[in-house]
C-alpha cells in the first residue's frame, strides 16, 4: 500500500491580508467622502462669495445712481445761487419789494480809516508768531 502523495491547491491567503483588504476598501470609502465632502464646501464658499460680490455691485450702482442725481441738484442749485446773486437783480428787489430808496448826499458819512491800525495788528500778530512757546506762558504768567 503505497500512498498516493497528491498535490493539492490551495489558495488561502492569510488572515491579516483579508483584514487588510477590507480596511483599504474603507479608507478608499472614507477618502472618496472626504474629497466629496471637501469640494461642496469649497464650491459652497465660492458660490456664496459671489452673492457677496453681487449685493455689493448692486450697492455700489444704487449708491453711483444717487451720487450722479446729488451732482445733478448740486449744479442746479449753483445755477439758481448764481442767478440770485446778480446784483441788478438785488437791487430791483430792494426798491420795488421793500420800497427802499437810495440814500441823499446828506445821508452819506464817510469815515477814514488810517493805516495806524492796520499796522498795529500786524505788529502784534507779528510779535504772537516769533514768541516761543516758553515765551508765552511766561507772557501768561506776567499779566
Amino acid at each position: 500500500m503505497v500512498l498516493e502523495k497528491h498535490n493539492y491547491d490551495y489558495d488561502l491567503k492569510p488572515y491579516y491580508e483579508e483584514n487588510k483588504g477590507k480596511k483599504t476598501k474603507k479608507n478608499k470609502k472614507l477618502k472618496n467622502l472626504a474629497v466629496i465632502v471637501f469640494v461642496g464646501f469649497l464650491s459652497l464658499t465660492v458660490l456664496f462669495r459671489y452673492a457677496l460680490i453681487y449685493q455689493k455691485s448692486v450697492a455700489l450702482s444704487s449708491v453711483e445712481a444717487k451720487a450722479s442725481e446729488i451732482e445733478k441738484l448740486n449744479q442746479q442749485l449753483e445755477v439758481q445761487i448764481a442767478s440770485m446773486s446778480d446784483l441788478q437783480r438785488i437791487e430791483e428787489i430792494a426798491k420795488n419789494q421793500l420800497g427802499m430808496v437810495e440814500p441823499d448826499k446828506g445821508q452819506i458819512v464817510y469815515m477814514s480809516v488810517g493805516k495806524q491800525n492796520q499796522v498795529a495788528e500786524k505788529k502784534t500778530d507779528d510779535e504772537n508768531k516769533n514768541k516761543t512757546f516758553w515765551g508765552r506762558i511766561l507772557g501768561l504768567l506776567v499779566r
